[in-house]
């Protein structure tokens, strides 16, 4: 079905329900930065969520959600535009986000924008990075759950403009101390002939001031090499981290490295001063970020 009619779909539901604050929620994060990343020393990443109350179906909500991940760059603007119907807050319909993206993202999200930006391909789905890339937006469902300590997800997504269809899952468990996410990628072209697996598994040890995180990452339906995620964060006050973080790929000529101190306020938002090492290009970014 045409991607167009499940965004006229969604937007008349919105449009039929009278609004209210208490109808309306806003979630995710909104980062702007500048950096000394070639002559584009801007940059804005927006990853956030519209939720507007519809009605309840057998006491459960029907919500319409509207939401990006997107890249604000000089002349560029990557991005990734959703729109779709959620029952329960688990069945999603329409442009859906992907199940792929909701564990092990980017080290370089936070800290440094620009560099997340370029290596999208990493931790990100394909029907994320060809949205991004090319603006073939693919229509799908979702749905997540969580049972105990386990949350998960799948999606399916069909992108006739893009030539590709895709399905993904994520998971992540996480207990006391320890995190563990894994989350794939299956991806098929319009004649259902298999053309890539992306894949990543890792996860976190926090204890006390301490945390580390380790990431394997396997791209290879978006055609980049295989590499090794890591961060190490040391909280030297209830306010102020450190850390240091990178990728290390399977070629060597890809890596990419990352020294960051985040001043966190309690208004939920924070400032990060890092600089950055990646593909023989050194970068320093000042970035302040603000969490809904």
């Amino acid at each position: 079905m045409p991607r167009i009619f499940f965004v006229f779909l969604c937007a008349f539901f919105a449009a039929a329900q009278p609004g209210s604050a208490d109808s309306v929620d806003f979630s995710g994060d909104v980062t702007v930065g500048v950096n000394s990343f070639d002559s584009r020393n801007a940059i804005a990443r927006v990853d956030a969520t519209l939720t507007f109350a519809l009605t309840r179906i057998k006491d459960r909500p029907l919500t319409f959600e509207f939401g990006t991940f997107a890249y604000f760059l000089k002349g560029d603007r990557p991005h990734e535009t959703y729109a779709a119907l959620a029952f329960d807050n688990r069945w999603r319909l329409g442009v859906v986000r992907p199940a792929y993206d909701r564990v092990l993202p980017s080290a370089f999200a936070f800290a440094a924008p620009s560099i997340a930006n370029v290596r999208a391909e990493y931790t990100r789905s394909r029907a994320t990075t060809e949205a991004m890339r090319f603006n073939s937006v693919p229509v799908g469902v979702s749905y997540s759950d969580q049972t105990g300590d386990l949350t998960w997800a799948v999606s399916a997504h069909d992108a006739d403009d893009g030539d590709f269809r895709s399905a993904s899952f994520g998971l992540s468990w996480q207990e006391a101390t320890l995190q563990f996410a894994v989350a794939a990628e299956a991806v098929w072209d319009p004649r259902d002939r298999f053309e890539g697996f992306n894949a990543k598994f890792g996860g976190r040890w926090q204890k006390d001031e301490l945390s580390v995180g380790l990431a394997y990452l396997h791209p290879d339906a978006n055609q980049r090499p295989d590499a090794l995620a890591f961060d190490i964060q040391y909280a030297f006050t209830t306010n102020l981290t450190v850390a240091t973080f990178g990728e290390i790929t399977k070629s060597r000529s890809r890596d990419a490295y990352g020294l960051a101190a985040t001043y966190r306020f309690r208004s939920g938002s924070d400032i990060a001063v890092s600089t950055t090492s990646a593909e023989d290009s050194g970068d320093i970014h000042l970035t302040y970020t603000r969490r809904y």
